[in-house]
């Protein structure tokens, strides 16, 4: 059972790692044309931010926490998954359809409720209006490939998902370097469009291979017919009744966001380009979150949902210990070298041309708060797909929402002494918060969890986090050479100390590793 939820977590990890790799490079070219003062940076932050509310709620947050879990009790049926995948894309197409035009319609109230800081500004203000109205559309694209995603998911075919995000950062990458000076205002939002697209019909070319007729075309004629189909589906009812709840988990997910992005907005107090200070290192963050987090919970929802069925609670445990164990073994070493090292890794992949020392300051700033809060965040992802495993929406709803709370309390206190960097901070401590209070829920659901195997594994994942993060250190400030030859003399001494003594140490995870590879070969 844990050799394959590594197979498949290699899998998506390294898709994850080329799309992460070269998102890097995007945010890069972004930096360097754009800085984090950028009005048409700025703009588009805010534009590109706003159908993703609405995709994260109508999109992978239903098929991360509905669509998948219900579809993988039918795993062993393709025509019935099949069936209710042509249910959902039609719905779905008909429901985000009219989002985005609404969302196009209302475009200037949306980005005065998100950043009414921007309002001082008009050139900004016209710009992230008219950027809005283009990126709502990537909402409708994006939306139905969640849909087709979550069928892959259920199908157990992980390839196109693990590299299907590639797409964006292939269309930024050129889009930049080639068409970036003659259309600087706009090719943000262009490069949107066209991703949203291919990310679309990638998956759905792997799903037909797997069999599937796709009958949108023919609904939209029979639409009525279609939709009382769609409605009288049990399938279907079930995942509208356990969505309700989940909506309720997104909306507070954004407002986190939007709660940062209001107060990053007020430069009288966190300071000139905090948002964009914020949307850097937020990307950095999210690397190892993506490439761990985001990777073992598709494939353990499945299992998960599996194991629930059958009332199978002894495995269900160990898959979710096991899952934690994952995510303490890579994380906890991750989260010191970023602690250690924030403006090393800064200065490394951004400063350049038009990022400048001042948007070094602000970005490692906020970088090492929330470096801080990374493990609770990635456990956080774990605990929440449990949940949604047992069917249970409303539990991470209700966590989510004080964690929201505490999120803002802590902001708002912070932001005065700390500036950008309390806002990282706030974001961090509610993650902690939530941890607890989502952990205490599902020992009491499931029952007490067996530690003892993780409470050794944990002392010596610290102490060995500990070393790297001093190496690091160490390293970055008595290295007096091109600073891309240190940051590439770092990676590799930290990666050669951590894989050899984890080795050493008998890390189950290593060794599990060498034993699918050497099978490989």
């Amino acid at each position: 059972m844990f050799k394959k939820v590594i197979k498949n977590t290699s899998i998506l990890s390294a898709g994850t790692l080329l799309s992460r790799f070269l998102g890097f490079i995007r945010d890069i070219l972004i930096a360097n044309f754009f800085g984090t003062t950028s009005p048409i940076l700025e703009a588009f932050l805010v534009a590109f931010r706003l159908p993703n509310i609405f995709r994260s709620i109508f999109a992978e947050g239903f098929t991360d926490s509905v669509a998948t879990p219900v579809l993988s009790e039918y795993r062993n049926d393709k025509e019935k998954v099949f069936a209710v995948g042509n249910h959902l894309l039609f719905m779905f197409f008909i429901l985000l359809s009219c989002f985005t035009f609404l969302g196009i319609i209302f475009s200037r109230y949306l980005v005065l409720a998100i950043a009414p800081g921007y309002a001082a500004n008009v050139y900004k203000f016209n710009l992230a209006v008219s950027f809005t109205k283009i990126t709502f559309v990537y909402l409708l694209l994006i939306g139905l490939s969640s849909i087709v995603v979550s069928q892959l998911y259920t199908l157990k075919k992980f390839l196109i998902p693990a590299i299907n995000p590639v797409f964006l950062n292939i269309t930024f990458i050129p889009g930049i370097i080639l068409f970036g000076n003659a259309f600087k205002t706009h090719i943000l939002v262009v490069c949107v469009l066209v991703a949203g697209i291919l990310e679309l019909i990638f998956p759905l070319a792997a799903l037909r291979r797997e069999g599937f007729k796709l009958e949108l075309l023919r609904n939209l004629r029979h639409i009525f017919k279609s939709l009382k189909e769609a409605f009288t589906d049990s399938t279907i009812l079930r995942m509208l009744k356990l969505f309700l709840p989940r909506i309720w988990s997104s909306i507070i997910y954004h407002l986190n966001v939007f709660l940062d992005t209001i107060l990053a907005s007020l430069t009288r107090i966190t300071g000139a380009g905090a948002l964009a200070g914020i949307y850097f290192a937020n990307r950095l963050i999210q690397f190892p979150f993506a490439l761990i987090a985001l990777a073992i919970a598709p494939v353990v929802i499945v299992d998960f949902s599996a194991y629930h069925k059958e009332g199978n609670v002894e495995d269900f445990k160990r898959l979710l210990v096991f899952s934690l164990q994952n995510i303490i073994f890579f994380i906890v070493p991750i989260s010191f070298i970023f602690i250690f090292i924030p403006d090393a890794i800064i200065d490394i992949l951004f400063k350049r041309g038009e990022f400048t020392d001042i948007s070094l300051s602000i970005t490692s700033s906020i970088f090492f708060f929330y470096s801080l809060g990374l493990f609770f965040m990635c456990a956080i992802k774990l605990f929440v797909t449990t949940f949604y495993s047992l069917k249970d929406t409303a539990t991470p709803a209700k966590t989510a929402t004080i964690g929201l709370i505490a999120n803002g309390i802590f902001s708002a206190i912070l932001m005065f002494p700390l500036k950008a960097g309390g806002l990282a901070l706030g974001t961090t401590l509610a993650a902690a918060l939530n941890f607890f209070l989502l952990y205490r829920a599902i020992t009491k659901r499931i029952g007490k969890l067996e530690w003892a195997d993780t409470k050794q594994q944990l002392i010596k994942i610290f102490l060995l986090s500990l070393m790297l993060g001093l190496l690091a250190r160490f390293l970055w400030l008595n290295l007096h050479c091109n600073k891309y030859i240190s940051g590439a003399i770092i990676a590799c001494s930290c990666f050669g100390l951590f894989a050899g003594l984890g080795f050493l140490l008998g890390f189950k995870q290593i060794i599990y590793a060498k034993q699918w590879i050497l099978k490989r070969k």
